[in-house]
């Protein structure tokens, strides 16, 4: 997140009027990670985990979190999501 809270007052400064922006036009933007939720260290699972979370909230779940995922889950709905692809889309290609 460092080279995106970095490069944000960039953006910001070159899409917004100056008034808008403030007197702190290229500090860096504070991020912190929020303590106890489920935090993707591995390459490939970004989607996956998107995903997951979109589909959270498309089901009504009012308070959807991530605290509850592992890396074993995320390997789970990558085989389930990679298999619903398959019968969508190869499948068919063969009837």
């Amino acid at each position: 997140m460092e080279p995106v809270a970095a490069m944000l007052p960039y953006l910001t400064k070159k899409v917004c009027p100056a008034d808008a922006v403030g007197e702190h036009q290229l500090v860096p933007f504070h991020v912190e990670r929020v303590a106890g939720l489920y935090e993707n260290r591995r390459s490939g699972d970004c989607g996956p985990v998107a995903i997951k979370f979109l589909e959270m909230h498309s089901t009504g779940n009012e308070q959807p979190t991530m605290a509850s995922l592992t890396d074993d889950l995320v390997d789970i709905f990558r085989k389930q999501y990679g298999m619903e692809i398959y019968k969508d889309w190869v499948v068919p290609l063969y009837l």
